[in-house]
Order: C-alpha cells, then sequence, then structure tokens
C-alpha cells in the first residue's frame, strides 16, 4: 500500500509538470505567433510604396482696399488738412468744389476736392471733373503754367482748353488686382490724362500722338543658292557676273513733307509737333509729379498719363 500511495504521488507531480510544460508552450507557440503576423506586416509595409499626401493649392483672399475695416477721419484730421489745403490754394484759379471727407477701408482723403476747371487765362476745363487732393491740384496747375502752356504756344501758336479725365479718384488696387499695392488712385492722389485739345479744336492725344519706335528689322540669312552657285563656279566667272550685275540706280528723290494736320491712327509721322508735344509733357512732368508712368512704362499706359504725388525719397519715378 505504501509503494501504491508514493507511485500515485508521483503520478501527479508528472501530470502537474505536463500541464505546466504545456501552457509554457502555447505561450511560446501565441507569442511565436504574434512575431509573426508583427513581421509579415513591417514587409509588407516595406514592399508597398510610400503613399503621397496630395494638396490642393488654395487661392489666396484678395485684398481690396475698400474691404478693409472703416475708420472715419477725426475732426482733428480733417480740421489739419482743411487748414493746409487752404495754403496750399491760396493764389489759384479754381472752379471746384469741396467734397465730404472719403473713407472707404484704407482708401480716401480727408478733404477732396472736384476740379471742374484750372487757370483764368486760358481757363482749362477737366473733362470730365476730377476729384483729387489739393497738393495733387498746385501741382497740376504748376506743370499747365510753367510747361503745357508754352510749349502748346511754341508748336502749335494757341493754348490748351481742356485736358481729357481717363480716371482720377477710385477704391482699387493697383491696375485693378486683387492683391496688388494700394494704388494712388485710391487715395485721390492721381490723375490719367489722356488727351489735350487745343484753343482751335484740335486734339492731341497720348494713343495716336506718342511717337512709336519701329521694332528693328530681322537680319537677312544669306543665299544658299548664290554660295552653291558660287563654289561651282570658277573665280573668274564669279567676277564677271559681280561686275555685270544690275547698275546703280540714282538716289531717290526725299519725300515731299506732309502738311500739319490731324492724320488716322499709326499715320503721324515722327517729328511732327504733336509727337514731339507729348514727349516733352511726359519728360516735364516727370519733375512736378512723384510718378509718371506712360506708353514705355507699359500696355496699361499706352493711351495716358498717370500722374501721382505719391512721396518719393529719392528721385521721382518715371517711365
Amino acid at each position: 500500500m505504501t509503494q501504491t500511495t508514493s507511485f500515485g504521488k508521483q503520478g501527479l507531480g508528472l501530470v502537474s509538470i505536463g500541464r505546466e510544460m504545456r501552457s509554457a508552450v502555447l505561450r511560446m507557440l501565441g507569442l511565436t505567433g504574434l512575431l509573426v503576423l508583427a513581421a509579415s506586416a513591417q514587409a509588407q509595409d516595406l514592399s508597398a510604396p510610400p503613399q503621397k499626401t496630395v494638396t490642393t493649392p488654395t487661392e489666396t483672399a484678395p485684398n481690396l482696399p475698400g474691404d478693409a475695416k472703416t475708420v472715419a477721419w477725426s475732426n482733428s484730421d480733417v480740421a489739419e488738412a482743411v487748414s493746409m489745403c487752404r495754403k496750399q490754394l491760396a493764389g489759384m484759379t479754381l472752379d471746384f468744389e469741396r467734397l465730404p471727407p472719403l473713407k472707404q477701408g484704407n482708401c480716401g482723403t480727408p478733404v477732396p476736392i472736384l476740379i471742374r476747371s484750372i487757370g483764368s487765362d486760358p481757363v482749362v476745363a477737366i473733362d470730365p471733373p476730377a476729384t483729387m487732393t489739393c497738393k495733387m491740384a498746385v501741382a497740376l496747375d504748376t506743370w499747365l503754367k510753367e510747361q503745357v502752356q508754352p510749349t502748346a504756344t511754341e508748336l502749335f501758336g494757341t493754348q490748351v482748353v481742356k485736358l481729357r479725365n481717363a480716371a482720377s479718384y477710385k477704391c482699387r488696387n493697383r491696375y485693378g488686382g486683387a492683391n496688388t499695392k494700394i494704388s494712388q488712385h485710391a487715395l485721390a492722389n492721381a490723375l490719367d490724362i489722356s488727351a489735350f485739345v487745343l484753343a482751335s479744336g484740335e486734339r492731341v492725344t497720348v494713343l495716336n500722338d506718342w511717337p512709336h519706335v519701329a521694332p528693328p528689322m530681322p537680319t537677312p540669312k544669306p543665299n544658299a543658292d548664290a554660295e552653291t552657285r558660287d563654289a561651282e563656279m570658277p573665280e573668274a566667272a564669279i567676277a564677271a557676273t559681280k561686275i555685270m550685275a544690275v547698275p546703280a540706280l540714282p538716289p531717290a528723290p526725299p519725300p515731299l513733307a506732309e502738311p500739319p494736320g490731324d492724320q488716322p491712327l499709326g499715320e503721324q509721322p515722327r517729328g511732327q509737333p504733336k509727337s514731339a508735344f507729348v514727349k516733352k509733357m511726359h519728360l516735364e512732368a516727370c519733375k512736378m509729379f512723384g510718378t509718371v508712368l506712360g506708353p514705355e512704362a507699359n500696355d496699361a499706359h499706352k493711351d495716358h498719363f498717370h500722374l501721382d504725388m505719391k512721396p518719393r525719397r529719392a528721385a521721382n519715378f518715371c517711365e
């Protein structure tokens, strides 16, 4: 009986050990399976091409000067500007109207004036009337008196009686862009002039009368047939051929000068008084205004002069 009991205890011990071994084996198998699955997943990630993140470009929101928050001019701002304007316009002859303060977002000026005409002998009409600052009016009056009228008298024997206003105050960016810098037109500090009308009724326009330089002629290509022919001919024959070429023609007489007067677009010859006038007006305006842009600046100014009083730290900007 004692042996039987002892054997039974040993059997139970073996059974317990077997169970522990099976549990250990199962745990090892489970861990091994997890490792295999992880390695397989990693291999798949490495074999698959990386996914690219596609971003759709977003459009830049318009930055229009009129959309900014409008803060009205203070009473002190207006009073100071009125005082300065009176001093600036002293001694000038103007048909003008003082407008209420302009403020629309970042646009406007505390003391805008609407000018219908400027000067007295002669009176120069602004057609249509232009809204501008007093400082801009002073520069315009000086330019008319010192340059426009003397040059018109010299070239045409008469004076300018009207300026064609292509644009004055308008709340916008430069070139009407959505994100360009604010235009001086938005500050009532600019005037675009497209034409000058003389007392005789004759019109001088920037579009028609600005002298345009013809583009350079293309370089002529060598005559390949002639070169091939010369290569196959003896030198004596080549010389004889060149000597027996078409005889020289007498020089053509110079073209007759055309009488002055209005001519269709594109037929105004260089050197005519109208071309000389618009060129000089552009040049002299560069001495009076902070910015002057004309047909040689870009295509946007092919038909007018842009004049403004933007402050410049160094020289005026002129194109």
